[in-house]
């Protein structure tokens, strides 16, 4: 973003730069993933990732070819993702998560969620995770979609989670 300002000091610039870089490169590779889970079994191809990213971030988050296509490349080789090509048509390859893909996701982005809200007050901004739709495991902040959930342990760290969700009115019977 820093890059767009003009007539800027340059050491300023260059700093900020390397700096917005850095933060980008984690959350480029969650964001993306969040990108793939909304469209499940479906899949996404490349494009539409670049495309929704911007949309979705109100075009903060700017990911070029040269750095999505090997953030997917490396996914797909960590078995996070899995892809298949169209076979009629414009031949696009689709991208989908897989169920190994699915559980780092809900441990990082649980993670990242519970970072952001312990942060934020550093930056005097305010962050509210929606605690009626997600449980975040207390042990590893994995999130726990709470819809049709019924499981009594983390599926990341086997914390029992049963009694915190029961004393919280979370709980599904």
């Amino acid at each position: 973003m820093i890059k767009k300002v003009k007539g800027m000091d340059t050491e300023f610039q260059e700093y900020a730069s390397k700096f917005e870089s850095e933060m980008n490169r984690g959350i480029s590779t969650l964001s993306i993933l969040s990108i793939i889970k909304q469209y499940g079994e479906d899949g996404v191809y490349g494009y539409q990732i670049s495309k929704d990213l911007l949309d979705q971030t109100n075009r903060m988050l700017i990911i070029e070819e040269g750095t999505l296509y090997p953030i997917l490349r490396k996914l797909e080789e960590d078995r996070i993702i899995d892809s298949k090509r169209e076979k009629e048509g414009r031949k696009r390859k689709f991208y989908y998560i897989t169920e190994h893909g699915e559980k780092i996701y809900n441990y990082l982005s649980g993670f990242f969620s519970i970072l952001t809200e312990a942060i934020a007050p550093l930056f005097d901004v305010s962050v509210h995770l929606k605690q009626n739709k997600y449980f975040y495991c207390p042990a590893c902040a994995n999130k726990i979609d709470l819809k049709n959930f019924e499981a009594k342990y983390c599926d990341v760290c086997g914390h029992y989670i049963e009694k915190e969700l029961d004393e919280r009115g979370l709980k599904n019977d």
